[in-house]
């Protein structure tokens, strides 16, 4: 049995210090906050003339400091912090080792960060008006400008992208000062001085916060700091957060695909255009988004009201009443999260419509029996002396059910292989909705369509669960996936969302593997070449689903590059070598790569294959696939054939 478990986290920091203890030349006077790597003390700096002035002491926790990637990581934040001066950034005024422990000594801001005091106008029931919201988030943008335009001691662009602007970032002052800190996750391209700045490869902020780039795991710039400084934004303007779940999973989902509903929700509101204005800080595609905080601050700028002044005294009145009401200060040590594993149960039983039953089994153990296929949808399900109900009735069980093949509209059966390829490739240009359903031998997925994007992949092979999947890559302890799937019931049925509740995958990266995992699923029937596929047309998949939004022309080119690679378009290739391609009048689908639009200016008139591959191929490419793929693209959207 599984008692209680702690998930891998740090251990609890030491309780907060006494009143006027001496920490090298500075005397820290109380703590105000721990979490992360360090954790954070009002302090007296010493001066050579006049009376102490008030600081910030950042300390690294103990244990954090005996790791040396961290102790670098700190490192860097003093020398980030350092290269910027700014109103509207907090200041590094120095940097030192006591005890031990490396320390940061910051401009002290007093007030609260900017989520505690929405927190406390929340709870008060009131808000900031919608003039003062605007001037927070542009005096936030001209800090993170400023970031983002540090240079070094010769003057050379430093590069730095912040990638944690979220409002527990943002401090306000009871003078209404708006001040951006914590260098901790920065991300530099550091010259001369600084090589060792490379850029983190693990995305640590706030998931409400991060861009769609970031939880897909691309590569990321400034950009992303405007679009999370355009959430603060918005968050501001409606007084909520923008992108919420009911788990990390869900809040990552509306995050990657820019789900902003909740800001159109105020459309009516806001004064016209600044709706326009927000949304263009937060589009999908960082291409298509306001390239710098500098351009967004100037968006805004048409809609300040009053002068500055007016503003900064006002927010002062705010947080000097908010901070002397809602002031949280706590000394006592912050403890990691205790998850209870209860003991898995082992009295599920399927009773099948001829009065057979199977079982006892685990919640685990019927999850995996309905995804497999071996418990159908007739089948009724008890838990202990209870009475039996129809699984299509088990909310938590029966989103697992693959789509029902009996019923429906379905086209004619076409043979795994260059046959499904091409059927693939036509219903995606035709914008089709539905699922194919491919099946070899026992082997069954379900390839969901939506306007022709597969959006989501569902395997009867044990293998592709998500938990083999994940161990099988080195993502997971065995040991660790068992006590997730012991506690399973708790989550709905939901892995995802059981292994980041307990802390066993960071989030993010735990996104990235899931839409990994489901992508595999779906190349891996490119290279199916038994069995055969039907299409069911406007089938949705189970609500419970992770949806891909994958680029289908790409998807296509994967695919195939994998066919090429494991030798299943030879045969067609060699044999046509010396035959004539030609264009046909299948219209050309929006977004076809460029290479396959290569292929067709190439194939306006009738040229032989074997000319189309030497126009295509260049000495200086080593991707020898990249002809063939191109053309076989071609192919399987009728958009070129053999004359």
């Amino acid at each position: 049995m599984l008692g209680d478990v702690r998930p891998s986290r740090p251990p609890a920091p030491p309780p907060a210090p006494p009143e006027d203890t001496e920490f090298g030349t500075y005397t820290l006077r109380e703590r105000v906050g721990v979490g992360g790597m360090a954790e954070v003390f009002l302090a007296l700096e010493p001066r050579a003339a006049g009376a102490p002035r008030s600081v910030v002491i950042k300390r690294m926790l103990p244990h954090i400091a005996a790791e040396p990637r961290s102790a670098l990581m700190f490192e860097e934040e003093a020398r980030l912090g350092a290269l910027v001066e700014h109103p509207n950034v907090v200041r590094v005024l120095g940097s030192g080792t006591a005890e031990s422990k490396p320390f940061l000594v910051l401009e002290h801001v007093p007030g609260p960060d900017l989520a505690a005091l929405q927190a406390a106008l929340r709870s008060e029931g009131t808000g900031l008006p919608l003039p003062l919201a605007l001037f927070i988030a542009r005096e936030l943008l001209a800090g993170l400008h400023a970031v983002h335009e540090a240079t070094d001691a010769s003057g050379a662009p430093v590069g730095i992208v912040h990638g944690d602007v979220t409002p527990s970032n943002v401090l306000v002052s009871v003078h209404g000062d708006v001040k951006l800190s914590d260098f901790g996750i920065a991300q530099a391209k550091l010259r001369h001085a600084f090589p060792q700045a490379a850029a983190a490869g693990r995305t640590k902020g706030k998931l409400g916060y991060l861009a769609p780039e970031q939880v897909r795991g691309d590569a990321s710039d400034r950009r992303a700091d405007v679009f999370a400084a355009a959430a603060v934004a918005a968050e501001l303007v409606i007084g909520t957060p923008l992108f919420v779940g009911g788990s990390e999973l869900a809040v990552l989902l509306a995050v990657r695909e820019a789900k902003v509903d909740r800001l159109r929700a105020f459309a009516d509101d806001m004064p016209e255009g600044l709706l326009e204005v927000l949304l263009a800080g937060l589009a999908r595609d960082p291409a298509e988004r306001i390239p710098t905080a500098a351009a967004l601050r100037v968006a805004l700028d048409r809609y300040a009201e009053g002068p500055p002044a007016q503003h900064r005294e006002e927010l002062g009145r705010i947080v000097e009443r908010v901070a002397g009401i809602h002031r949280e200060v706590s000394d006592e040590p912050v403890t990691a999260d205790v998850v209870t594993i209860e003991p898995p149960l082992d009295d599920y039983v399927v009773i099948r419509p001829n009065g057979t039953a199977l079982g006892p089994l685990t919640f685990a153990q019927l999850v995996e029996a309905v995804t497999m296929g071996r418990v159908r949808p007739d089948d009724r399900i008890r838990l202990g002396s209870g009475p039996p109900r129809p699984l299509r009735d088990i909310g938590e069980l029966a989103g697992h059910l693959p789509v029902d093949a009996d019923g429906g509209a379905r086209s004619a059966r076409v043979p795994m292989g260059s046959a499904f390829v091409d059927a693939l490739a036509r219903r995606a240009a035709q914008k089709a909705s539905g699922v194919w359903i491919c099946q070899r031998g026992d082997a069954r997925k379900d390839v969901y369509l939506v306007d022709g994007v597969p959006e989501f992949v569902s395997s009867n092979l044990p293998s592709e669960l998500l938990g083999e999947f994940l161990v099988a890559r080195g993502v997971l302890e065995r040991t660790e996936l068992d006590m997730a799937l012991a506690v399973l019931p708790r989550f709905d049925g939901r892995l995802g969302d059981t292994l980041a509740a307990l802390g066993l995958i960071e989030p993010v990266e735990l996104f990235q593997h899931i839409a990994a995992q489901v992508r595999e699923k779906l190349l891996d029937l490119f290279t199916w070449e038994e069995g055969h596929a039907e299409f069911k047309a406007d089938a949705r998949p189970a609500e419970r689903y992770f949806p891909l939004s994958l680029d289908p022309w790409r998807l296509l080119g994967d695919g195939i590059q994998r066919r090429l690679e494991a030798g299943l378009e030879h045969r067609v290739f060699a044999e046509h070598m010396l035959d004539s391609l030609g264009r046909t009048r299948t219209p050309i689908p929006d977004g076809l790569p460029e290479d396959a639009r290569f292929v067709l200016q190439l194939c306006r008139e009738p040229r032989p294959l074997q000319e189309i591959v030497d126009r295509l191929e260049s000495p200086t490419d080593s991707d020898v696939h990249r002809p063939y793929r191109a053309i076989r693209v071609a192919l399987a959207l009728d958009l070129v054939r053999f004359a």
